[in-house]
């Protein structure tokens, strides 16, 4: 049990301000060290003293005085005495023998009185201003563009980045586009979310009916075109005519966008497939185009939470790994769970029923690997669950992701941060890949670069290696090198029996 020292003196005692600047310095040092100040006026010293004595039984004249009580409400205070009988105290458990010399000590608390005086007004002034200065921004207000704002998946968006305008007052204006959607169409969506609530006078979603407009001034583009996959079409079509989408908004970025401009993709469609393309014929900064991949991880935890017992708030985003909308691995094993040690103290099993405290609980992260290396049944409940989604619920999941990434890249920077993206690789995991592979990475002076200390994945069945080959040979595939797909659909009719008589 810890106990702390409290030092109470009069506001002009010299050796008061010597036994407040005595503990303050072993605390600083000493990590068990704890110490309160009691600083009383001169004028109501004498009463307060006197109560003091009265309360303790204690005999104390002068200031300072100064005793020690343990850390508990209601504990026993022990008395130690003056400023003598502290130093003393000091010098005797923690062998402090160093003393102030008077000359020095005098301009010492000269200093001492004055640096108080400083902060108490400097502490003052501070929140006066907080108090009476108008909401300032203390970030910069981006621009974000909205390609192919028609989808579903846009309306979460808007609503998301219009609270986020609200919390960071950062988003200054939202342009939507979308060749494929009437004009009609477009202008009711931006009548419909003018009337969110948002700082900045007029309209902050606007639809533009050429996207060379609204690139010329953006700082972020979030890509929502891409040509859905049908059961009809061959592989390399499919990919053909996502190639042809890029090809048209490479053109548009080229020709418009700022250099320093920042892509973000969800994930839909072949989006590391349309990003890689992406990169290779556009002549911005490389470097900014990724695509947002959490979402593969965060659809699997209400399962493995039902799996493993352990509340999904203690579980952190599993890995993804892969070409993600060709194939993907997420890695359930090595996800990282935070879990509590909780360590007794020898009275927790010696006295029965006691009300102090029976423990300490030590936080702490693991991985997942030895409550999953068993059970091979969580892709299957992940297939039977999603084959109940609601009709929304996967675009709630994939913009929630990508506002997350969002709020993580531009306004709540954090190095520590780790989060799953499909970015280039840069040979760490061993992957030398030339595209967007999905992998941990984290923010490096403004840009996302792989998080080379993660722990590779620890799947038996599938090896990362193998997904990076399956991206290269998509990216050398042509639109007629696989033959279309033929959908199979096994027939359930009940055969018919023919009954034969039995012939005596």
């Amino acid at each position: 049990m810890g106990f702390r020292i409290v030092v109470a003196g009069e506001s002009q005692c010299v050796s008061f301000a010597e036994c407040c600047l005595l503990a303050d310095f072993l605390s600083q040092n000493l990590p068990d060290f704890c110490f309160d100040r009691v600083e009383i006026k001169v004028l109501d010293w004498q009463a307060w003293l006197r109560r003091i004595n009265l309360k303790n039984k204690w005999h104390h004249v002068g200031s300072p005085l100064i005793w020690k009580e343990m850390l508990m409400a209601g504990s026993k205070p022990y008395y130690i005495g003056g400023a003598p009988q502290f130093l003393d105290y000091c010098y005797s458990y923690y062998k402090f023998d160093s003393l102030f010399g008077s000359d020095k000590f005098e301009e010492l608390l000269k200093n001492s009185v004055q640096l108080k005086k400083k902060v108490a007004i400097e502490r003052n002034l501070l929140k006066n201003a907080e108090i009476n200065s108008p909401v300032k921004s203390s970030k910069k207000a981006i621009i974000v563009t909205i390609s192919g704002a028609g989808n579903p998946i846009s309306r979460c968006l808007l609503v998301g980045l219009l609270e986020m305008n609200v919390c960071f007052n950062s988003i200054a204006k939202i342009y939507i586009y979308d060749e494929n959607c009437s004009e009609e169409f477009m202008l009711s969506l931006e009548k419909e979310y003018s009337f969110i609530e948002n700082i900045y006078p007029g309209k902050v979603v606007k639809y533009v009916r050429k996207i060379g407009i609204a690139l010329t001034c953006s700082d972020l583009l979030i890509v929502l075109d891409h040509v859905p996959f049908e059961n009809h079409m061959v592989i390399g079509e499919w990919l053909y005519e996502n190639k042809k989408n890029m090809d048209k908004l490479s053109q548009l970025i080229n020709a418009s966008g700022s250099r320093n401009m920042y892509i973000v993709f969800p994930n839909m469609g072949p989006a590391c497939f349309n990003a890689t393309y992406l990169r290779q014929i556009v002549t911005i900064t490389k470097d900014h185009i990724i695509v947002v991949t959490s979402d593969l991880g965060l659809e699997i935890l209400p399962i493995a939470e039902a799996i493993t017992d352990v509340p999904s708030r203690n579980m952190f985003c599993p890995p993804v790994w892969g070409f993600v909308g060709i194939n993907h691995l997420v890695d359930i094993r090595s996800t990282i769970q935070r879990y509590d040690i909780f360590q007794p103290y020898s009275r927790f099993t010696k006295v029965k029923q006691s009300t102090l405290k029976i423990g300490s609980l030590t936080p702490t992260l693991r991985y997942m690997e030895y409550l999953m290396y068993f059970d091979e049944s969580l892709w299957v409940k992940v297939a039977e669950t999603k084959k109940k989604y609601p009709k929304g619920q996967p675009w709630l999941s994939k913009s929630i992701a990508v506002l997350n990434l969002i709020k993580v890249w531009f306004f709540e920077r954090n190095p520590n941060d780790i989060v799953n993206l499909g970015l280039h690789c840069n040979g760490s995991f061993g992957l030398k890949f030339d595209g967007i592979f999905s992998q941990p990475a984290r923010l490096v002076n403004d840009e996302w670069v792989p998080a080379s200390d993660f722990l590779l994945p620890k799947d038996s069945q599938i090896n990362i290696y193998y997904l990076e080959e399956m991206a290269e040979r998509i990216m050398k595939l042509q639109r007629t090198d696989l033959p279309p797909l033929v959908p199979y659909y096994p027939c359930y009719c009940k055969p018919k029996r023919i009954k034969k008589k039995n012939v005596w």
